[in-house]
């Protein structure tokens, strides 16, 4: 077996955001002239600026649904909308709730068929990530949180959490990124990456390049 573990990032690697997300924003602001999808991206764009300086700003660990929360007050001033604190606590929850990509619960499935450990490891805090693992209807033998590392990605951290849980060394993980920041983060730790790249996008620094490169889940199956 080439691999003792395979490492998945939750949010875009295994998970459809704009997906879930879009259609519940359209369903709380229905009257609304605002474009749902810039609202989505500009949400997303905030949380992700929020997790990179709660890394910087060395004010202890803030909690990933405390982040969403904030952000997605932020967004809403931006975009001038407003609702209840119930449509609020409605948007957040989603991000437990996520639908998993087409292909993930089979791919998934089959990695496990062939007898490869497999983690979730991604920014969250563990309860929510979770609740996500329902999302994809398949059970994972680990959880490696944001929270568990007192960071977030692309820390260091937490890609080191499998080898400090787990005592493995890093030709024995591949992780699964889904975003360009998540790889190159990934690659940064030192650590085999695949990048399941659906947006085709490109390596934001060309010395960060992923080991392996799919547009989908399934490509994962053709080096396994």
């Amino acid at each position: 077996m080439k691999y003792k573990l395979i490492t998945f990032d939750a949010y875009s690697a295994l998970l459809d955001i704009k997906g879930s997300l879009v259609p519940v924003l359209k369903k709380i602001f229905p009257q609304s002239e605002k474009d749902m999808t810039a609202v989505f991206t500009t949400w997303r764009t905030r949380q992700w600026d929020y997790l990179l300086l709660s890394n910087s700003m060395d004010q202890g660990f803030v909690s990933y649904r405390y982040i969403t929360r904030c952000t997605l007050e932020h967004t809403l001033l931006k975009f001038g909308l407003t609702c209840s604190e119930a449509a609020k606590e409605q948007l957040v929850e989603v991000w437990s709730q996520l639908s998993a990509w087409p292909e993930a619960r089979d791919v998934l499935a089959e990695v496990k068929r062939l007898g490869y450990p497999i983690a979730i490891l991604s920014n969250g805090d563990e309860p929510m990530l979770k609740a996500l693992e329902g999302s994809t209807g398949i059970v994972f033998d680990y959880i490696f949180s944001a929270e568990q590392a007192g960071a977030y990605k692309p820390s260091p951290k937490i890609y080191q959490l499998p080898f400090r849980k787990l005592g493995l060394v890093r030709q024995e993980v591949l992780h699964v990124a889904g975003s360009p920041f998540d790889m190159m983060g990934a690659k940064a730790a030192g650590i085999l990456c695949g990048w399941s790249n659906r947006l085709g996008d490109f390596p934001i620094d060309p010395q960060y390049k992923p080991d392996y490169e799919w547009n989908e889940l399934r490509g994962l199956l053709q080096i396994l």
